[in-house]
Parts: C-alpha cells; structure tokens; sequence
C-alpha cells in the first residue's frame, strides 16, 4: 500500500467517524430523556471529580507533599516578592545616582596667595 493509499483510507475513516459521532449526538440531542440522562451524568462525573480533587489535595498534605495549588499560590508570592526587590532596588539606584554627582564635585579651591 503505498502513503497516498494510506492517508486517503485515514482521511475515509476520520470523516466516518466524524459523521458517527455528528449523528449519535445529535440524536442524543433530539431525545428529551437522553438528555436529561446525559446532564445528570455530567453533573454527577463533576461533583466526583470534584471530590477526588480534595482528597487527594487532603492526602498531599498528610504525607507533606505540595498540591497544585500550593506551588501555584507559593509561585504568585515570590512573583510578588521579587516585583517588590525590583521596585526597591530601582529606588536605590535612583538614591545612589543622586547622591554620586554631589561627591563627584571637587570642593573649590582656594587661589593662592602670590609671594
């Protein structure tokens, strides 16, 4: 078989099974009863996943292993760290480059008195 052979019989298959799965939905979709089965299962599929969500955050923290949430909430904090260590060290270079130019000026000199 050559590659063309190939990709046409993939490409065949793709758009059955796109046309099967178009048409089971939509007959789905048309019977008031399988929807309604359908919702409710999502909504039960939800409320588990949910739950296994805060169990296993729940068991993380018992064997002291960092959840999701904690790396993600401990990341936010030292972004937030290190905005406040880049705002502060602008300010310093900002003091520092104030207080160069009145140390860089030489103290005037006296003139000489001629002998």
């Amino acid at each position: 078989m050559a590659r063309g052979d190939n990709d046409n019989l993939m490409d065949k298959l793709r758009q059955m099974s796109e046309e099967g799965i178009t048409g089971f939905f939509n007959e789905i979709m048309s019977n008031d009863r399988m929807r309604s089965s359908f919702g409710k299962a999502g909504e039960r599929f939800m409320a588990n996943k949910s739950s296994f969500d805060r169990n296993v955050e729940q068991m993380l923290d018992f064997v002291n292993i960092p959840s999701k949430r904690d790396v993600r909430d401990l990341k936010a904090r030292l972004d937030h760290l290190s905005s406040q260590l880049l705002n502060l060290s602008i300010k310093l270079d900002r003091v520092l480059d104030h207080e160069e130019p009145a140390k860089a000026k030489p103290p005037p000199r006296r003139a000489k008195k001629p002998s």
